[in-house]
C-alpha cells in the first residue's frame, strides 16, 4: 500500500473535527472516541485519544471500505493488525452513535 498523506487544508479540518461538538463522543477503557459522518455521508471521522483519521464510508447503505483506514493525522501508518482494531472499534461506535450495523466493503 502506498503511503497516503493529509493535505495541509485536510490536516486543518481534522484538527478542528477534534473539538466539533456535534461529533459523537464516548469514553471506554480509559480510551475517548469521537465519531462524525461528513459531507454526504461520504467519509467519516474517528478519533482515538489524541489520534485522528478520515475513511470512505457509504452512510446510505452504512457500509465502510477498511483500506481506507490507512494511517493517522501524523501520518504514521497503520497495519493491518492495528486497522482490524480500529475496525472494529469503528463498527461498534458506529451502532451507537446512528443505530446502524457498519458493514464492510
Amino acid at each position: 500500500m502506498s503511503k497516503r498523506t493529509y493535505s495541509k487544508a485536510t490536516k486543518a479540518t481534522i484538527d478542528e473535527l477534534k473539538s466539533d461538538q456535534r461529533a459523537y463522543r464516548y469514553e471506554e477503557d480509559g480510551n475517548k472516541y469521537g465519531l462524525l459522518i461528513l459531507y454526504r455521508g461520504e467519509t467519516l471521522f474517528y478519533q482515538e485519544n489524541d489520534r485522528a483519521l478520515l475513511c470512505e464510508i457509504a452512510a446510505r447503505y452504512a457500509v465502510i471500505n477498511p483500506e481506507t483506514i490507512a494511517h493517522w493525522d501524523d501520518n504514521t501508518v497503520i497495519g493491518q493488525d492495528e486497522r482490524a482494531v480500529i475496525l472494529e472499534k469503528i463498527i461498534t461506535l458506529y451502532k451507537k452513535a446512528y443505530k446502524d450495523d457498519l458493514k464492510i466493503y
